[in-house]
């Protein structure tokens, strides 16, 4: 083979070497996935029901009840004002897997009016760990501090069990007579000296004598 046409395939091998290596060298660029770009993709975006749960306080439970294998929490969704309605968001989330059915009702002391949702819709099998979700609305008839009663019955392994929670509600100003400093008829200082008598009284008594 003559010299020329040997060197004229060197060339071309080595053009082609060289584009393959270029080649590479973009495809492995754009395929590379770096650490930076796998961080961004795992980020999930927060729905506005997990928004809700973390501003979420829990309800008191009756220290006289049967426990129940639940967790009961409420968030209100604006300030309570008197005559005014407000709604009140619950959940109320399973912590066992025993739990067959799930129910309960709302109740207002005085001065407090359900005026929707007093039923907890009953719940079957529900999940553990899953928030039952529930939106109960009351009116505040004056200022004041009241109470909502959250009344829920489980019923697990053949036995029904209830338990009342307890949600504060303090609407407007609350009760500002508590707020006030008790008054009275002011007392006489402790050691103060006993009142002297008058000099007309102490003449008196000499002449009556």
């Amino acid at each position: 083979m003559p010299a020329s046409t040997m060197w004229i395939l060197g060339r071309n091998v080595g053009t082609q070497l060289a584009l393959l290596g270029l080649l590479w060298g973009c495809g492995s660029g754009g395929n590379s996935n770096t650490p930076v770009t796998r961080h961004t993709a795992s980020h999930k975006a927060v729905s506005a029901a997990d928004a809700r749960s973390r501003n979420m306080v829990g309800a008191v439970a009756d220290p006289k009840g049967d426990p129940v294998p639940l967790q009961v929490r409420f968030q209100l969704r604006s300030r309570p004002q008197a005559s005014q309605p407000l709604d009140v968001d619950l959940e109320i989330t399973p912590v066992s897997g025993s739990v067959d059915r799930v129910s309960g009702t709302l109740q207002g002391e005085d001065g407090l009016d359900l005026v929707d949702g007093t039923q907890i819709a009953p719940q079957d099998r529900p999940p553990e760990g899953v928030p039952i979700e529930h939106t109960v609305r009351v009116l505040p008839k004056r200022d004041g501090i009241f109470t909502l009663n959250a009344l829920v019955t489980v019923d697990s392994a053949g036995q029904s069990t209830r338990e009342t929670y307890s949600i504060p509600i303090i609407a407007g100003a609350g009760m500002p007579d508590l707020d006030k400093p008790v008054t009275g008829p002011a007392s006489p200082a402790s050691g103060s000296a006993p009142a002297k008598a008058s000099p007309t009284h102490s003449s008196a008594t000499a002449a009556a004598h």
